[in-house]
């Protein structure tokens, strides 16, 4: 049986939106809405889910797509899910693709932050929307989720121009201080907005979790601040719906540090319900189709910390020619762009490997540094293709032979089991498919396909 919605709350939204409070309530006891975005860089056959297809989600620009579905079906049982070709988001979370134009960039962001990224939406998002050359840095701090959002990042883009680290926002403050050109702090927070699909949301809140949430926004953002480029753009996002979280929290922004607010008014026109104050704007369940978000943008207007000097780290390893001539799997290989960490490759940009170089020394839990290419698995059979790499725009780069999987032995695959085929397939590593989108790798016997794909990522139904 499901918990009611709290009744300090309903007298809270009463107090605080009395137009709306009743019809926010009435909808936090009905179901949620369930949406899905495409991933760009695939290549597609057919839509996943069309039969369920239930509307275009209108606000999100024309780059990307996004719909709803009539009903949720088992995510677990599509091997597209898992191999990164969408991602299953509600649609008032991706607001953050609609205000993106409205921004107004001085100049284009060169490093991005994103600073509560677990498990990953909105960093999926990020990566779509950042100009190419933009490295991105995706933190989370509880080491589950931080898991979880490596796996959605592989996923979706091989983690590419980006760097995943499982840190404490103070932590990362010396290594990134005043060097961001835009910070996202999509914020702990009490959950409100989100009470209809999240049972205990429902159970824990209080007023004291909305005033612990609050102390705890404050010390992230003090964090964030200290971290973002005079000029850099700051976004405030919460799942929750009262004011001391979200209107009052921008307004303790610009009462304590040097920054402007970004007028977001305008996107309030393409989303449908959506509700614009001075500050931000609010999404609410029952008023637009979705659940509760809110999304504010700021710009520092002037110095809060100088950027930190660059301090000589010890360099990363570049990949030997002689190491890249064994990945007689992948063309046109350059050293420039590859670093050798521990027993796998990564292709690197330059401001990433300096970066990089810093976090090690300042002992930065760094959960990926980028793009894995290739792990040595046996000493005696040298270097492999890495799963990440599969999910990258450099697979087309790839030298391999694929097999092709109808939907049941693709299941079997994910649950990690071992295959045959009728016809013998070329020995050696094989790269899985389902409906021409790479699933992961198998090493083949000829008959017998030896499974590879990673084991934290198989499926368990």
């Amino acid at each position: 049986m499901q918990t009611p919605v709290p009744s300090d709350l309903k007298a809270k939204l009463a107090q605080e939106y009395p137009e709306y409070a009743s019809r926010i309530v009435e909808a936090l006891e009905t179901p949620s809405s369930v949406s899905l975005r495409l991933n760009p860089a695939r290549t597609w056959t057919h839509r996943p889910h069309a039969e369920l297809r239930d509307g275009d989600i209108p606000w999100l620009p024309t780059e990307l797509e996004g719909y709803w579905l009539s009903e949720r079906p088992v995510f677990a049982l599509d091997p597209l899910w898992h191999a990164g070709a969408y991602y299953v988001q509600d649609a008032s979370a991706m607001t953050l693709a609609t205000i993106w134009n409205q921004l107004d960039w001085h100049a284009a962001p060169r490093l991005a932050l994103d600073l509560c990224a677990a498990p990953g939406g909105k960093s999926t998002l990020l990566r779509d929307l950042l100009p190419e050359g933009t490295l991105l840095v995706s933190n989370e701090i509880l080491p589950k989720r931080c898991k979880i959002l490596v796996e959605n990042m592989v996923k979706w883009c091989g983690s590419d121009q980006m760097i995943i680290t499982q840190e404490d926002p103070q932590r990362l403050t010396p290594l990134l201080r005043g060097a961001c050109d835009l910070i996202l702090v999509d914020a702990p927070c009490s959950g409100e907005g989100l009470m209809r699909r999240d049972e205990e949301a429902r159970r824990m809140w209080s007023p004291q979790l909305v005033a612990d949430c609050v102390t705890r926004q404050r010390a992230i953002l003090q964090e964030a601040m200290r971290m973002l480029a005079p000029e850099g753009i700051l976004l405030y996002a919460t799942c929750t719906l009262n004011q001391e979280e979200n209107d009052q929290m921008v307004q303790w922004l610009l009462d304590h540090y040097p920054c402007q607010l970004i007028d977001l008014s305008r996107s309030a026109e393409r989303i449908a319900g959506a509700y614009a104050t001075s500050y931000g704007l609010h999404l609410w369940p029952g008023i637009v189709r979705g659940e509760g978000q809110y999304l504010a943008a700021l710009r520092l207007t002037d110095i809060v910390e100088t950027p930190s000097e660059t301090r000589k780290a010890k360099s990363l390893t570049r990949t030997s020619r002689q190491e890249l001539a064994g990945l007689s799997w992948l063309s046109e290989a350059t050293s420039a762009d590859y670093f050798t960490i521990g027993e796998r490759i990564y292709r690197l940009t330059p401001e990433a490997a300096q970066l990089v170089a810093e976090a090690y020394r300042e002992r930065i839990a760094v959960a990926t540094p980028g793009l894995e290419i290739a792990s040595m698995r046996h000493q005696a059979k040298g270097y492999e293709p890495s799963f990440a790499l599969l999910h990258h725009k450099l697979y087309d780069a790839v030298k391999l032979p694929d097999l092709e999987l109808p939907l049941q032995e693709a299941l079997r695959y994910l649950r990690g089991e071992a295959l045959t085929t009728e016809t013998p397939t070329e020995r050696g590593i094989t790269v899985i498919t389902y409906q021409g989108i790479p699933l992961g790798l198998a090493h083949s016997t000829g008959a017998r396909l030896n499974n590879l794909y990673p084991k934290p990522y198989r499926l368990r139904i």
